[in-house]
């Protein structure tokens, strides 16, 4: 509250000394606004020097001269990693993983991320940025600890039988597996914040399946693997490898410093490098089931997660979305309510398990492929609808790679190595079409199909294997 005595003393003040204040306001007025304006000077400089990286203008005119209807072959990537240049074992670029075949864009770094695990061998925590105006890899975490698969029965297998037997005896072969499984563990592990994570970098442990969960959140700018990120953690395993008695681990694992359940869900930030284990006392978090889907919708600012899978018990069936800026999940409930298991099974109007996502902002839709079927999901009317069925068509996380083509307005599915190599949905028709494109002929490699997206800055769909090949559908 303002004193009496202020207004006495404003009262006294003669005609000058008014005028001089209000002289010096007008100064500080002016001070703040260049305050103001170079702070905002300061964060535009700072977000200029992270991203985007500086385009090739021979790159760029490549992808200009672009045909419609035509593929190209680029130059081999530069490959990179904090500024330098990365050699071997990086030739071309991040190996593709056999169940993550989505490359995510991220439009305000005018990029496209890349993570995820094989089946087999091939289970690396590292995370991949692909920027197209310079044909450029970087690489933005290495593999800690190398290839986790060569563990796979100790670090992921062997808790199964301890949780049955935990002094189970060992025959030659599974004792000298289990002591480089130890050896492993006491070099890269650790076990901090309720969870067993790598020492360098807290990044996760046999890194598996993605399947169609891989998403970029723009709001947040977060790169989120929904499932498969963290298969070898648990108390057993520290119990086993970091020598730790369970009763102490048990007090702790399982939950953050915050006391906050850890889920399935993996985050990693591109611009601070670093892996985040997603916590949350929400159920719906819990993200159950093989062969999901995640897919961000930007009129809701929201990724839908959808899965219906048999394959774990209970079967998993359920479609919610997840709201990262205010860290919110919500059921959807399309059909009128009805189950995702009836949708699927009774109705056949919705995908089963391991099927692929894109979404069109012009139609409100999001696109899903499962072999031959076509569904989509309205946003507007909360609704599945099957689509089509075509038999020379066949789309499978695994096996292919699914876009939406904006300016063209048609859905592309590539996979080199199946019968049908190339394929594009036309959405106003409802018809597929098999061809070859002109140009380049699509690049293919004998170990898996690849992986790519639609970049919409430079209209084209981008597949990375053996090399980068670029097809337009048509231009702007």
């Amino acid at each position: 509250m303002i004193k009496t005595s202020t207004f006495k003393l404003v009262n006294k003040l003669d005609q000058k000394q008014i005028i001089l204040i209000g002289v010096n306001m007008n100064l500080i007025r002016t001070c703040l606004i260049t305050m103001l304006i170079v702070l905002n000077t300061i964060v535009i400089t700072a977000q200029e020097k992270q991203l985007p990286y500086k385009n090739d203008p021979v790159i760029l005119e490549k992808i200009k001269n672009l045909g419609d209807r035509q593929g190209l072959r680029l130059p081999n990537p530069k490959i990179m990693s904090s500024g330098k240049i990365l050699k071997t074992p990086y030739r071309g670029g991040p190996y593709s993983r056999d169940y993550t075949n989505k490359m995510v864009h991220a439009p305000e770094r005018e990029s496209a991320l890349y993570c995820g695990g094989n089946h087999g061998s091939g289970r690396t925590n590292d995370v991949w940025e692909y920027h197209l105006g310079s044909n450029t890899w970087h690489r933005l975490h290495a593999p800690i600890g190398g290839d986790h698969a060569k563990h796979k029965l100790m670090l992921q297998f062997m808790r199964r039988q301890w949780k049955k037997n935990l002094n189970k005896k060992f025959n030659e072969k599974e004792q000298k597996q289990f002591d480089a499984a130890k050896s492993f563990w006491k070099k890269y592990v650790v076990f901090k914040d309720g969870h067993c994570v790598t020492k360098i970098g807290e990044a996760p442990l046999m890194v598996g399946h993605t399947w169609d969960t891989l998403v970029y959140e723009p709001n947040v700018g977060l790169l989120i693997q929904g499932t498969g990120a963290h298969c070898g953690g648990g108390a057993l395993n520290q119990h086993k490898f970091g020598d730790m008695p369970l009763d102490v681990i048990k007090k702790t694992i399982g939950k953050n410093s915050k006391g906050i359940p850890y889920k399935s869900m993996w985050t990693f930030d591109p611009i601070k490098k670093k892996w985040g284990h997603y916590a949350s006392n929400d159920k719906l978090a819990r993200l159950r089931g093989m062969g999901a889907a995640m897919c961000y919708i930007p009129e809701w600012k929201k990724i839908i997660f959808y899965v219906s899978a048999q394959n774990v018990t209970p079967q998993a069936h359920m479609m919610i979305t997840y709201d990262a800026i205010n860290d919110k999940w919500a059921n959807l409930r399309p059909n009128n309510g009805r189950s995702i298991r009836d949708l699927v099974h009774k109705d056949k109007v919705a995908p089963s398990s391991e099927q692929q996502t894109a979404y069109s902002s012009k139609h409100k839709k999001m696109y899903a492929i499962l072999k031959s079927d076509l569904f989509c999901y309205d946003i507007l009317s909360n609704k599945w609808t099957k689509l089509c069925t075509d038999k020379r068509i066949y789309g499978h996380d695994a096996k292919t790679i699914f876009a939406y083509d904006s300016v063209g307005d048609v859905l592309i599915l590539a996979g080199p190595r199946q019968k049908t190599q190339f394929a594009i949905y036309d959405i106003k028709s409802n018809k597929w079409e098999v061809f070859k494109p002109t140009g380049s002929k699509m690049t293919r490699e004998p170990w898996g199909e690849g992986k790519g997206y639609y970049d919409p800055k430079h209209n084209v769909f981008v597949l990375h294997n053996k090399g980068l090949w670029l097809y337009r559908h048509k231009k702007k």
